[in-house]
């Protein structure tokens, strides 16, 4: 019995009842399936569902923060940019702890230089893909405004191009700001939408998501050279306890956004920023990643939840890159409208 592969997936995913399957595969095609009655999937299965049923094969940068075992859960492979670390250039996931990385960070001066991944890293990612049988994939990148990345992808993407279609789409956005594409991504992807369905989702979405953030001071602002030191400066903001804060504009990048008088103040301009640049009519996830600050972490949770009606929280560790950038201590939220919010 011939069955269409997406509506197998569908029926499969309600009715949680698979345990054992036996498959008979023609290229991409089920030509049959034998289910058997249980109460749940297995992992395993559910990943050879997502390998068989829906066909492409996402792709994100790493420095969108998705955390590595969601991404082995989802299938979703990284584009990884290089941090000189320890006298060579690594990987920042693969090939760095984080909490190695966290922890001598704060001796680092100046800050680890950091270059983009080769093209020749994204060729070997996309022979990996072909080898999995994905014969689609759907990259979302970051915006060019931060990094380049999408010029060696593209690079590498033309030795495979007759054998791999893929889809390119530019996020507009970094860090976490980008990874509300991604869960989305998944999650119609897991529905057995194609490429165009879900593009086309992520393009509403685009402009409303709102992420700002608090650094713990303006060193690291000063060692990474995005603001001059100067005697005065660093005297008023030792002074007063001054707290950065920043937040991520569509297709401009991280951005200053003033400074409060310590983490009280930047609090109350935080609420005041997130109340006028959400939507009081959708309802909101959150996303909150912090480099070792989990008591700042909470108070921005507590402080979208005094503004806006939030559903689902998650909580992530900042990725050394982005580390790089913003500095021990920060911590940032990530306000998103949920799936039914958008219906």
């Amino acid at each position: 019995m011939d069955i269409y592969p997406k509506i197998i997936f569908r029926i499969l995913k309600k009715a949680y009842i698979i345990i054992d399957v036996k498959l008979r595969i023609q290229y991409f095609g089920i030509t049959s399936i034998i289910i058997y009655n249980t109460r749940q999937f297995s992992n395993i299965t559910y990943i050879l569902l997502q390998v068989i049923l829906m066909k492409i094969k996402l792709i994100t940068d790493s420095t969108s923060q998705i955390p590595v075992k969601f991404a082995q859960d989802k299938n979703i492979a990284f584009i990884e940019p290089l941090i000189d670390f320890e006298g060579e250039y690594r990987r920042e996931i693969s090939e760095i702890d984080i909490e190695d990385f966290v922890s001598k960070m704060k001796i680092l001066d100046p800050l680890p230089q950091t270059t983009l991944a080769s093209p020749q890293d994204a060729l070997d990612l996309f022979e990996q893909i072909l080898k999995e049988g994905y014969k689609e994939a759907l990259y979302l990148f970051l915006t060019p405004e931060l990094s380049n990345q999408i010029a060696p992808v593209k690079i590498a993407y033309k030795k495979v191009k007759d054998k791999l279609k893929a889809h390119f789409y530019a996020t507009g956005y970094a860090g976490p700001s980008q990874a509300p594409f991604i869960l989305y991504a998944a999650k119609l992807l897991e529905e057995g939408k194609s490429c165009e369905e879900i593009i086309k989702l992520l393009d509403k979405i685009k402009p409303i998501i709102y992420t700002i953030g608090i650094s713990s001071g303006f060193d690291i602002l000063f060692k990474s050279g995005k603001i001059k030191k100067s005697v005065k400066m660093s005297l008023i903001s030792n002074l007063m306890n001054l707290k950065p804060l920043y937040e991520s504009l569509l297709d401009k990048g991280f951005a200053g956004f003033g400074a409060g008088s310590g983490f009280g103040g930047a609090l109350k301009k935080l609420k005041a920023a997130i109340e006028e640049k959400t939507d009081p009519e959708l309802d909101y996830n959150i996303i909150i990643c912090h480099t070792k600050n989990e008591k700042l972490a909470q108070k921005l949770e507590a402080a979208a939840k005094e503004i806006r009606q939030i559903h689902n929280v998650d909580v992530w560790s900042i990725t050394p890159c982005v580390t790089n950038t913003l500095g021990y201590g920060t911590a940032m939220i990530t306000l998103y409208p949920t799936y039914d919010s958008l219906k």
